[in-house]
C-alpha cells in the first residue's frame, strides 16, 4: 500500500484510513450465501445477466485476469460486451474502466428497483 503511486493516488486519504491485509482466497472460503461476481472474457453478458442487490465483485489483474484459486469461488462470471456488438475491439479493458462499468450497472439496477 505504500507504493509511491498508490500513496499519490490517495491524495492524502491514506492517512485517514485503517488498512487490513487478508488473504482473499481464505476470506472468500469463509463467506457463504453471498454471490461472488467476477469479470471474464468468456462470461455472461452483464446487461442481460440477473444480478443480485448484494454480493462481492472481484476484478482481475489486467494482464493475468483472476487467479485460478479465486476463480473457483466465483459464482457468476460476467462479461462486458463490445459496443456495438458486431464491432471488433480489444479483448480486454483497463481494470479501472471495467470496474466503473460493472459498478455502474449494479447501481443502475439497484435504482431501478422500487
Amino acid at each position: 500500500m505504500y507504493n509511491p503511486k498508490v500513496v499519490q493516488a490517495t491524495m492524502g486519504a491514506i492517512a485517514r484510513v485503517r488498512v487490513f491485509y487478508i488473504s482473499l482466497s481464505e476470506w472468500l472460503n469463509e463467506i457463504t450465501g453471498v454471490p461472488v461476481y467476477g469479470t471474464f472474457l468468456h462470461g455472461n453478458n452483464i446487461y442481460t445477466e440477473t444480478l443480485s442487490s448484494s454480493g462481492l465483485i472481484v476484478m482481475g489483474n489486467e494482464g493475468k485476469g483472476i487467479s485460478p484459486s479465486i476463480q473457483k469461488r466465483i459464482t457468476q462470471k460476467l462479461y462486458i460486451p463490445n459496443y456495438p456488438p458486431e464491432a471488433e475491439s480489444t479483448d480486454s479493458l483497463n481494470v479501472a474502466v471495467a470496474t466503473a462499468i460493472v459498478c455502474s450497472e449494479f447501481r443502475r439496477r439497484q435504482e431501478a428497483c422500487p
